[in-house]
């Protein structure tokens, strides 16, 4: 990815900028999950929570001298076919395994029924409702993506290394969902939304790994990771159940038990994590 060279000199020290990027969106996503969200969920609410860290970190760089559209531009070029390989077979793997753990276990039961968002699509408005809902998907996927990782991730990788980097966006990746998880839970009437929301954070933190790994496999390009972000969207949801939702999928069973982003997304996460540690220390394929 071609450097972008600020237009002026910065005016946000980095450490600065870092921090009110974190307390930013923290705040704005944390203020809109519990402004928007009373008895019901409303259908904005998600698009404006996955749009605040791309705003943030955009208004951040402008301050800091950047081009806005020069800095999407190349925040979008860089892809690799190693990163675009792990972009698809990694969420594909992973929640196959933990279909099959649940399956096995006990956990869970096949049922029949639930269809796939890109079918109904198809199914309700043809060729053109999918690529619309396919574009309106990659721009949610970017408004997340590049806060988290196209501005994050690398400056912080600069500072502590991959693995101390990754697991700091980790944890606040965790934070940004956590709000808007324990008010959906509370709305749709969940038992113990606190307990589902604890366990989607230890989750969401293991995800940060292989999330992470993505980016460092392209050349600074976060659309391999958009892309391994929608197909985990669009396939855990229809398999393993929505557990922003409470709706079961494929796989019946208690939605935070089976769900990747439950516990058994945390177990075998945590067991991911490990590898992608080793990963990460080695440089294995890594190029960013």
């Amino acid at each position: 990815m071609a450097t972008v060279e600020p237009q002026s000199s910065a005016s946000l020290d980095p450490p600065v900028a870092l921090g009110a990027f974190v307390v930013g969106t923290l705040i704005l996503s944390w203020t809109i999950s519990f402004v928007s969200i009373t008895d019901t969920v409303p259908v904005y609410t998600t698009l404006l929570l996955m749009l605040t860290p791309a705003t943030v970190a955009l208004v951040i760089r402008r301050v800091q001298g950047y081009s806005v559209l020069r800095t999407i531009r190349s925040s979008l070029r860089g892809s690799t076919s190693r990163s675009l390989l792990f972009a698809v077979v990694y969420p594909v793997g992973f929640i196959g395994i933990a279909a099959l753990l649940a399956l096995t276990t006990g956990l869970g039961t096949y049922q029949a029924g639930p269809e796939n968002i890109v079918i109904t699509a198809l199914r309700q408005g043809g060729v053109v409702l999918l690529i619309v809902f396919l574009f309106e998907s990659l721009l949610r996927m970017y408004g997340e993506e590049f806060g988290w990782r196209g501005y994050l991730l690398p400056e912080l990788t600069v500072r502590w290394g991959r693995v101390r980097a990754t697991a700091a966006v980790g944890v606040v990746w965790a934070l940004f969902h956590s709000a808007f998880l324990y008010r959906a839970g509370v709305a749709i009437g969940v038992e113990n939304p606190l307990l589902i929301t604890v366990v989607q954070a230890a989750a969401v933190f293991t995800i940060s790994f292989p999330f992470s790994y993505a980016y460092y496999l392209t050349d600074e390009s976060v659309f391999p990771v958009m892309i391994l972000h929608l197909i985990w969207n669009i396939i855990n949801p229809w398999i393993l159940g929505d557990i922003y939702a409470n709706v079961e999928g494929l796989v019946a069973g208690q939605i935070f038990v089976v769900n990747g982003e439950g516990l058994v997304g945390v177990v075998l996460g945590l067991v991911a994590l490990g590898g992608f540690v080793i990963l990460f220390r080695r440089g294995t394929l890594i190029t960013s």
